[in-house]
C-alpha cells in the first residue's frame, strides 16, 4: 500500500472496498475515515493516558489547485453518515462562524437529534491573495477544542450550561490556501496531520462484502452504550513510548519553523490507535500503534514535501522510530480492563431533588426524542388526539429520593403502566439490561435502547437491590425452564441478601 500504510480493521476494509469506485486513493479514504470516526465517537470514548482530551484526529488533506477537495468528505458522509452520524460545518473561517457551528450542534444534542460531535470540513482559510487564518479568535478556539479545554464561545449566542462540544477537523484546502499555515505558529501546525492527496488507482470491481458496515454500526453502539476509557497492552505502551521519545528529535534537529509540525506526533499516534481500537471494540494493542504510526509516518513525509524542508534529517528521525519499534521485545500481554466513564454525570450533570433541573428538562426532551415516545419495555406508543400527539413518561432508575440524577444515564422512556411497575419493583433489570418480571417470575426481552443511550449500571444495580432486598424470595411460580432461568439470573443476589444481618 502507499507508503506502507497499514489499512487496519473495519475502517481499512471500507477504504479498500470503496476507494476506487469513489475515485479516491485508498490511503486518503482510510485517513479521512479515521478523522471522521474519531470525531463521531469522541463524545463517548477516551484514552486512559489522557482521559480529559478528546479522541479527535485532526487532518488536512492538501490537494492541488486544479482538483476538487470536497469528494473525500462527500464520500465519507455517504459511507459513514448512517453508522456514525455527526454534524459537519463547511468552510468555517472566523470566530463568529465557529460559534454558530458549535451552538447549532449543541441545540441538536439537547433536542435529541444529534450528539455533541462536530466536524469542521472544507478549509479554515479565507480566500484571496496570501490566504491565511486571519482570525486569531478561530485559531484560539480550535486549539482549545483539540486540547479538550472546557470553553464554548458565546459571542452573540445564549450561553448553554453544558459540556463543551467535541470538535474534529477534516480540512481539504488547496495547496495555495494551505500555505497559510506557514503564517501561523507551531501550536496550530502540530495539532493537525498534514497529508498530500494522492491520485486514485484504476477503478476495480466493488467488493461484495459489507461486513465493515455491520462492524462499524456495532462499534458505534458499543461506544455510546459503554462509554469506554481505552487502556493499553504492555506491548502497545512500549511502542508508543518509542514514538514519543523521538519528539525531542524533531524539536532539536529541525529549524523551529519546521520542527513545530511534529511536536505532537506521539499524541496523534495515540489518538489514531484509540480510534482503530474503538472500531474493533477492544483495548489498544501493539498492532493498533503500528498501524497508527504507519499513517503518521506518511503525514510526516508529506509535510516534509509540502513545505520543502530538509528531507534527510526528517527521514533519519523516521528511520530511528522505525528501528526503535522493531526492537520492542515486550510481549503483547494483557491490557487492564477497558474502563467505563460517565462524562455526562461527572462533567456537567446536576443532581436534582424536587423539581427537575434545567439539565433534567433537556435530558427528558432528549430521551423522548430518541424513542419517539415508545416504551423501552413493551414498545407501546400512546397516541393522543391532542397537540401533544404522543405520550410517554421519563422514569428514574435510581429514585430521586435516593440521589438519582436527572440524566439520561438514569432515565428510561416508559409508558405509564410500565413506569408504575418499574417504580414498584415489579420490573427489575439485569446487568445486560434484560427485563425481569418479579411478580410472575418471568424473564422478558432485553430493554430497547437507542444507540446514544448510555445507561449507568450502578443505577440499575441500586434499583434491583432495593426491591429484591424488600422481598428476598419473590420467585415462587411453578417450576419451568423459564423459571429456572430467572432464578439463575437473580439467585446470586438473593443468596447474598439472606446472608446479610437484618
Amino acid at each position: 500500500m502507499d507508503d506502507d500504510v497499514i489499512l487496519r480493521g473495519p475502517l481499512g476494509e471500507m477504504a479498500t472496498a470503496e476507494a476506487a469506485p469513489a475515485g479516491l486513493n485508498p490511503t486518503d479514504l482510510y485517513a479521512g475515515a479515521i478523522s471522521w470516526w474519531s470525531a463521531a465517537v469522541s463524545p463517548a470514548v477516551s484514552i486512559v493516558s489522557w482521559p480529559s482530551a478528546p479522541l479527535t484526529v485532526w487532518m488536512a488533506h492538501v490537494h492541488d489547485d486544479a482538483s476538487d477537495g470536497s469528494r473525500l468528505v462527500d464520500t465519507l458522509r455517504r459511507l459513514l453518515g448512517g453508522s456514525a452520524p455527526l454534524a459537519t460545518h463547511h468552510d468555517v473561517t472566523n470566530g463568529r462562524m465557529y460559534s454558530g457551528a458549535v451552538h447549532s450542534t449543541r441545540r441538536a444534542e439537547h433536542a435529541g437529534t444529534g450528539t455533541s460531535a462536530l466536524l469542521l470540513t472544507g478549509s479554515p482559510f479565507t480566500a484571496g491573495p496570501g490566504s491565511s487564518w486571519r482570525s486569531p479568535l478561530l485559531e484560539s478556539h480550535t486549539r482549545m477544542a483539540w486540547d479538550g479545554r472546557h470553553n464554548i464561545p458565546t459571542r452573540g449566542f445564549r450561553r448553554h450550561r453544558s459540556a463543551p462540544p467535541h470538535v474534529g477537523a477534516l480540512w481539504t484546502p488547496s495547496l495555495k490556501a494551505w500555505r497559510g499555515f506557514l503564517s501561523t505558529d507551531a501550536a496550530t501546525w502540530s495539532r493537525v496531520l498534514h497529508l498530500a492527496q494522492r491520485s486514485a488507482p484504476a477503478p476495480l470491481a466493488r467488493a461484495s462484502s459489507d461486513r465493515w458496515q455491520h462492524d462499524l454500526a456495532d462499534a458505534y453502539r458499543w461506544a455510546f452504550h459503554t462509554r469506554p476509557c481505552l487502556t493499553y497492552t504492555p506491548h502497545a505502551g512500549e511502542l508508543l513510548d518509542a514514538v514519543c521519545e523521538a519528539e525531542a528529535g524533531w524539536d532539536t534537529a529541525l529549524p523551529e519553523k519546521h520542527g513545530g509540525f511534529f511536536l505532537r506526533v506521539g499524541d496523534h499516534v495515540s489518538r489514531m490507535a484509540g480510534t482503530l481500537a474503538a472500531a474493533e471494540r477492544t483495548a489498544i494493542h501493539g498492532t493498533h500503534i503500528r498501524a497508527a504510526w504507519s499513517l503518521a509516518r506518511r503525514a510526516v513525509k508529506d509535510t516534509c514535501r509540502l513545505v520543502s524542508m530538509e528531507r534527510d534529517m526528517v527521514h533519519q528521525i523516521v528511520e530511528y522510530v522505525d528501528d526503535a519499534m522493531r526492537h520492542v521485545s515486550t510481549s503483547e500481554g494483557q491490557a487492564s480492563p477497558v474502563l467505563s466513564n460517565t462524562p455526562e454525570g461527572q462533567t456537567y450533570g446536576e443532581y436534582a431533588h424536587g423539581n427537575r433541573s434545567p439539565s433534567g428538562i433537556n435530558a427528558v426532551r432528549k430521551l423522548k426524542q430518541w424513542y419517539q415516545d415508545s416504551c423501552q419495555i413493551c414498545a407501546t406508543t400512546l397516541v393522543l388526539r391532542s397537540l401533544r400527539h404522543r405520550y410517554s413518561e421519563a422514569a428514574h432508575i435510581r429514585a430521586k429520593e435516593d440521589g438519582g440524577p436527572d440524566l439520561t444515564e438514569n432515565l428510561l422512556c416508559l409508558c405509564p403502566n410500565c413506569h408504575v411497575r418499574f417504580d414498584g419493583g415489579a420490573f427489575v433489570l439485569t446487568d445486560d439490561l434484560t427485563v425481569v418480571d418479579t411478580v410472575n417470575d418471568r424473564l422478558g426481552a432485553k430493554l430497547k435502547r437507542h444507540q446514544w443511550h448510555y445507561i449507568n449500571l450502578d443505577h440499575v444495580r441500586h434499583h434491583r437491590h432495593h426491591w429484591i432486598s424488600r422481598n428476598p424470595a419473590p420467585l415462587t411460580a411453578l417450576p419451568s425452564e423459564q423459571h429456572e432461568t430467572v432464578r439463575g439470573v437473580l439467585q446470586p443476589w438473593l443468596d447474598n441478601l439472606r446472608q446479610q444481618p437484618p
